[in-house]
């Protein structure tokens, strides 16, 4: 059927018809209640080709007729075809005549292929970093509970009282370290309880540029830290804190051509949008970098997932921070910076040196 009337009002109206079988673009007419009447030889072969029907008339698949139904009208969407290995197809239904509506229909396989490489990318990234830090802290600590093991045995009984009372301290120090981290690598996994203890913030940031050195290095960039009373803490899951710092500082260098100022700044602050009950105090992390900025067209959309304006990103690391610290009964903004860009993490504080 390459020829369909189109009636514009009432069934006095004049009526017109479309006819399509000229259109090269996929285009296929059904009626409101999801019936394919009409197709063009493009989106012929697209439907074919993912096995959604042989002739017409024919049902649309009636998923992805109850997708397009609760989507607006003119707006895309994406649906994966039953049994399909990489097949994604776009739809868009626009409204055409009385009981009638155009179907625009492309493939969008490529674009799904793509995102799941760039989340397959991110999430090596984001692994191989988490790996190097954990096993930093476990060598650590291992090698204490080692060397004080060893020391006891070859010591025996004519170790000096005060000298077994610092090497089983030592050793109590090590084996709660290596638990910590045990405990907080469980519940990042999602495979434990949860994580809440107090967090020396340059140890967190200085972990986090420990697995960057590379890319700070190479980039010949700086880092300053400035962290006033009462805000060198703060509480949460240490190694939750130390992925939020990897994405903020990566992000304030990746796809830099030149050297870049990073300051990180820290200051007692009120929690934005509704404080938590019972929680003391927050502290506020400001990540302020000399960098051209983000333009103001652009910044309500930093935080999307897979947004990005450098080449090479996956563009996930801004939302993953975001959601990290909305874990962390926390909150991740855009701050206002003429001079470069500004992300103000704020996290809840720890009253005193833990």
């Amino acid at each position: 059927m390459g020829e369909v009337s189109l009636l514009d009002g009432e069934a006095a109206a004049p009526s017109h018809s479309l006819d399509i079988a000229t259109v090269e673009a996929p285009i296929a007419l059904c009626t409101d209640a999801g019936l394919l009447q009409a197709a063009t030889t493009p989106a012929l072969s697209l439907l074919r080709r993912v096995a959604i029907l042989d002739e017409l008339p024919a049902p649309v698949p009636p998923e992805l007729w109850r997708l397009l139904e609760r989507s607006p009208n003119g707006e895309a969407v994406e649906w994966r075809p039953p049994g399909a290995r990489q097949e994604v197809l776009g739809f868009t239904r626009y409204y055409a005549a009385r009981g009638l509506f155009v179907l625009l229909m492309r493939e969008v396989s490529a674009k799904q292929i793509a995102l799941s490489e760039r989340l397959h990318r991110q999430r090596v990234d984001t692994t191989e970093r988490l790996v190097a830090s954990i096993a930093h802290d476990i060598r650590s600590s291992v090698a204490s509970v080692v060397y004080s093991a060893d020391f006891l045995n070859v010591s025996g009984s004519s170790i000096a009282p005060t000298v077994l009372s610092e090497t089983v301290r030592d050793l109590s120090q090590a084996s709660a370290s290596l638990q910590l981290t045990v405990d907080a690598l469980l519940d990042y996994a999602h495979l434990g309880p949860s994580v809440s203890v107090p967090v020396l913030l340059r140890d967190a940031l200085n972990r986090a540029l420990g697995s960057l050195r590379v890319h700070y290095r190479e980039g010949a960039h700086r880092v300053r830290m400035d962290f006033a009373p009462r805000a060198e803490w703060v509480r949460g899951n240490p190694i939750v804190i130390e992925q939020i710092f990897v994405n903020l500082l990566l992000n304030s260098v990746e796809a830099s051509t030149s050297p870049r100022c990073v300051i990180v700044t820290a200051f007692p602050a009120a929690r934005p949008r509704s404080p938590r009950v019972g929680t003391p105090f927050y502290v506020c992390i400001r990540v302020w970098d000399d960098g051209p900025g983000i333009p103001a067209d652009l910044r309500s959309f930093v935080f999307d997932p897979f947004f990005t304006t450098k080449q090479g990103s996956p563009g996930l690391g801004l939302a993953i921070a975001r959601q990290a610290a909305e874990s962390l009964d926390g909150v991740l903004e855009l701050t206002e910076d003429e001079s470069g860009t500004c992300f103000s993490l704020y996290l809840p504080g720890c009253e005193g040196t833990p």
